[in-house]
């Protein structure tokens, strides 16, 4: 057969198709655009797929396939190696039995025919036609991710080998436990010691294969462990020989760029590796203990950490405030929490929604955790005198719009950023705090002015993180009424959850109007955990004109928490609540997270329920009495209290004292006599056989003796019992 080709236009001149001035039309279009001629002539409308697929199958007898809508399967495409691919221009599509099918541009290519059978001898070559356009659109898209899948399997197996291989120590020359002088070259030595290399590279490897987010190595008296962090619980992955502390150690200290001399001193440092190709980055931390140095190593994975404020808020409502709140073009922001509940990312998502080419961006940082193209990110370092104060006060001459501020540490640094935002500059920073409403009492504890902060700031944002159920082995089930009660879903009186509760907490009931909770059976995928990655809680109070007023006040937190529910705010305890009836997380994760934290309590009068605080002795909105002051010695009492714990005064003998004893009307505990009658006040004995007092002796008829009672006149001569 003839090894002449003609281009697909010349075929469809020759088959009456197109005409020869249109052929030229298109070939114009082509040297303009760039686009394959198939494309330009459909459309043009000059010819369809159709059109293509009848002239190619008259010149050369073989049926025409379509790469595009083809699937290919890759036991086929492997047959081949690439070379050959691209230089007879064919693609294996598939195999069926000892028959291959292969799409090829030029079916009549009597040596790519020959080529292929001797490759693969004992196989059968079906060729089928395909444009050149098709098979150059194939070769640039569908082949090249065919190939990167095959890659990453292939390193995804390699991957699990060497993490599953096992690390021959024996062949160690390792110091014995008892000497004291190590030498820091053979330490050196040893570190580069083929076993203690696999070794190192094995724990890190394992941890970013399981997605951990931390790696602890701990020295104990007679072994080694190693814990790795998972959705924010630590678990026990091995045992190492004691023995094998100090290499390891010095290695991973050798991997940072530290002094493996120093065992005495704390040093942090920075590991890059490349795993699956990706590069990911270990914060180290060393710090000396009882039984030899610890080293913490944080896993900064940039491919796992989705930034966006969509991919982490579930809620729409509670995106809506965030996002409304982010938009401001100045003020402040406060993200607060404790160490570990994603108030990095939160702040990263949040710069991710300003980022544009048209805003200054700048941040502080302690440390850069992650880089975000077209901001000016600056590492703290305190060695050189650079903290946050310091790096704030210089960004105010950067001409900065935006500003974001690690962490809110110091009087100094919430000063600055308070008048930063004040001065037409927004800015994010983080501040420790339980839950929203106390970051402002927070402040007035670090001496910011109240007013300062009722001006500048436009909300606060609290959060914790939660570990979400794993979607392969995620199963319903019926909780307990004990359960509900506790998470207060219910009373005891009650035989059915409020209409209201099912409604605010969105929750899902069965036919018995009981509701279902989910949560994780254990499988693989989550390491029999029933858990797999982490959700974000949110609790944000956005400040309204009665929430400005009332932190201007310096009002307490109950009254500020109080005041922002009215408003619309969520409790982080709330909104845990409604993840676990979407079925995203479990109720045994709302008490380890949410439950165990007090913050957000509310505490309500008893006779108006407003809000008070814990300090409180008295309602300030009815005067109600809130406690009780002993009526001796005054020391405040606690409900459930049955004598003074410093005078010893119960309550019987405190009902005796509040009368007189001569004209029986009431006195109070700090008086030492009688105002109307003048009668000296009586204390009763612990004694029953007889009542005295340290300068008074009283008789069985109640009557104090002369000599004394000119002392008990004075209002505060009481006369104090004693023990």
């Amino acid at each position: 057969m003839a090894l002449i080709k003609k281009e697909i236009g010349e075929l469809l001149v020759d088959n009456g198709l197109i005409t020869a001035e249109e052929l030229k039309i298109v070939q114009q279009e082509r040297m303009k655009t760039g686009e394959p001629i198939s494309l330009i002539l459909s459309r043009l409308g000059l010819a369809n797929e159709t059109h293509l697929k009848n002239a190619l199958e008259v010149q050369f007898g073989v049926n025409y396939v379509s790469l595009a809508k083809s699937v290919v399967q890759i036991d086929a495409l492997q047959l081949l190696p690439e070379k050959l691919i691209r230089q007879h221009q064919v693609v294996p599509i598939s195999q069926e039995d000892s028959t291959l099918i292969v799409a090829m541009v030029n079916p009549n290519n009597l040596l790519a025919l020959d080529d292929i059978k001797y490759r693969l001898r004992g196989i059968r070559v079906k060729p089928m036609v395909c444009t050149e356009d098709d098979f150059q659109h194939f070769m640039e898209t569908i082949y090249s991710n065919k190939q990167d899948e095959l890659n990453a399997a292939g390193d995804a197996l390699a991957d699990q080998t060497f993490i599953e291989s096992e690390v021959d120590l024996s062949t160690l020359d390792i110091m014995a436990e008892g000497d004291e002088e190590i030498n820091d070259l053979d330490l050196a030595k040893q570190a580069q010691d083929a076993p203690i290399v696999h070794l190192a590279n094995q724990i890190l490897a394992k941890a970013i294969k399981k997605r951990c987010s931390d790696i602890h190595v701990e020295p104990q008296d007679k072994h080694v462990t190693v814990r790795y962090r998972l959705d924010g619980v630590l678990f026990i992955d091995r045992k190492l020989p004691k023995a094998v502390l100090a290499a390891l150690v010095s290695r991973y200290k050798i991997m940072a760029d530290l002094d493996i001399a120093e065992r005495r001193l704390p040093q942090d440092g920075r590991i890059r590796v490349r795993f699956s190709g990706k590069d990911i980055d270990f914060r180290v931390s060393t710090i000396p203990s009882k039984h030899g140095e610890k080293i913490v190593m944080r896993i900064l994975d940039k491919s796992t950490t989705a930034l966006g404020l969509d991919k982490l808020i579930t809620d729409a409502d509670t995106l809506a405030v965030v996002r409304d709140m982010v938009s401001k073009p100045y003020g402040i922001i406060f993200v607060t929490g404790p160490t570990g509940s994603g108030k990095t990312t939160s702040l990263y998502s949040a710069l991710a929604e300003r980022n544009t080419p048209e805003v200054n961006i700048v941040t502080a940082e302690d440390p850069i955790e992650y880089e975000m193209p077209g901001v000016t990110q600056v590492q703290v370092l305190r060695e050189k005198g650079l903290d946050f104060a310091r790096i704030l006060r210089s960004f105010l001459r950067q001409d900065p719009d935006i500003m974001l501020v690690g962490e809110t540490r110091d009087r100094e640094t919430a000063k600055i950023a308070v008048e930063a935002a004040l001065t037409g500059h927004l800015v994010f920073t983080t501040l420790h705090t339980n839950d929203a409403p106390g970051c402002i009492t927070r402040l007035a504890e670090m001496e910011v002015d109240p007013y300062l902060v009722a001006s500048a700031t436009i909300g606060v944002i609290a959060q914790r993180l939660l570990r979400r159920i794993c979607m392969e082995c995620k199963e319903e089930y019926l909780p307990e009424r004990s359960a509900l009660e506790y998470l207060g879903l219910m009373e005891k009186e009650q035989e059915y959850i409020a209409d209201s509760t099912v409604q605010y907490y969105r929750l899902r009931l069965n036919e018995e109007g009981w509701p279902i909770f989910y949560k994780g059976r254990g499988c693989e995928a989550c390491n029999n955990t029933g858990y797999k990655n982490r959700i974000g809680v949110y609790e944000v109070m956005r400040l309204n004109d009665e929430i400005r007023e009332l932190a201007a006040k310096g009002s307490t937190t109950a009254m500020i928490r109080f005041a922002a529910k009215q408003s619309g705010m969520v409790p982080l305890k709330d909104y845990s609540i409604r993840l676990v009836a979407q079925g995203l997380s479990s109720a045994d994760e709302v008490v380890r997270v949410t439950l165990a934290d007090t913050a957000g309590e509310d505490k309500l009068c008893s006779h108006c329920r407003n809000p008070i605080g814990d300090d409180f002795v008295t309602c300030p909105f009815c005067q109600h009495e809130l406690k009780t002051s002993c009526g001796r010695c005054g020391t405040l009492q606690q409900d459930g209290w049955t004598s003074c714990p410093k005078c010893g005064l119960t309550k019987d003998q405190a009902n005796q004292e509040s009368k007189c004893s001569g004209c029986e009307a009431e006195v109070h505990g700090d008086w030492g006599h009688c105002p109307y009658c003048m009668t000296p006040r009586v204390f009763i004995s612990h004694d029953v056989s007889h009542t005295t007092t340290q300068d008074t002796t009283i008789n069985h008829q109640g009557h104090v003796s002369d000599s004394n009672a000119a002392s008990l006149r004075h209002p505060r001569s009481e006369g104090r019992l004693s023990n």
